[in-house]
């Protein structure tokens, strides 16, 4: 199967400005991230709905790919050194938006200003672990969702220095990851990470250097790709 967000060949993502090397579209993407993040910021932006979710990656990577802010058309894979070289099982393009109202349908139960801060903070690690575990994109989930966690906990007057979420990206990429393996989730990790984010304390170099025994510093961006990796888990959830 050939995907049709690559040039071919390669894994570099078709963009706007027909940049076919890497690295470049890589630096490309930084600055029009933050400039997406500062306008997101200037606007108020608030968050009724998980479908809301899509306007922040399409304001974030409008600029840069002209599928911003659309589900993927494709299933994807990645392989995690978190976990041996298995990839989360994300949800099947074809139940992406299904999955995207089911969430959207719990999120709107939710009078988040009823419950206490212990309660807040699990209640936003819920919601941003399954609106990553869904992986509605070809590219950039992880940094959506680390958008989606600064405002949820914003509109509910919890403070939250975007860049130290930024200074701490690794971290928490495998805390998501560890958050989204079904009934061996482990949700510590994200949990003491916002809950640390919200308070502003605890924050220091040698705590997260590592999680669950693995060397932080050793993670590097790895490709999505198409084909079936030979250690995925064959998923069980996510209707086709």
């Amino acid at each position: 199967m050939i995907d049709p967000y690559v040039y071919p060949g390669t894994n570099v993502l078709k963009n706007c400005f027909d940049i076919q090397d890497g690295d470049e579209l890589e630096h490309i993407e930084a600055d029009y991230f933050l400039l997406g993040f500062n306008n997101l910021v200037r606007s108020n932006f608030h968050i009724d709905s998980i479908f809301d979710v899509l306007l922040i990656h399409k304001t974030l990577f409008s600029g840069i790919f002209e599928w911003a802010g659309k589900p993927r058309s494709i299933d994807i894979y990645k392989s995690e050194p978190i976990l041996g070289g298995s990839s989360i099982d994300y949800v099947f393009a074809s139940y992406i938006e299904t999955a995207l109202a089911e969430l959207d349908g719990e999120y709107k139960k939710y009078n988040f200003k009823t419950l206490n801060a212990k309660e807040l903070v699990d209640k936003i690690c819920y919601f941003i672990s399954e609106f990553w575990h869904i992986h509605p994109f070809r590219e950039g989930n992880s940094r959506t969702t680390s958008v989606f966690l600064y405002f949820l906990a914003k509109q509910n007057n919890l403070t939250i220095n975007f860049e130290t979420i930024s200074k701490y990206g690794k971290y928490f990429r495998n805390a998501l990851v560890l958050s989204c393996l079904y009934n061996n989730s482990r949700y510590e990790f994200l949990n003491v990470f916002v809950t640390d984010l919200c308070t502003r304390k605890n924050f220091n170099t040698q705590k997260y250097e590592t999680i669950d025994g693995n060397e932080v510093s050793k993670y590097s961006y790895t490709h999505h790709t198409i084909k079936k990796l030979e250690t995925i888990k064959k998923p069980n959830d996510w209707r086709k």
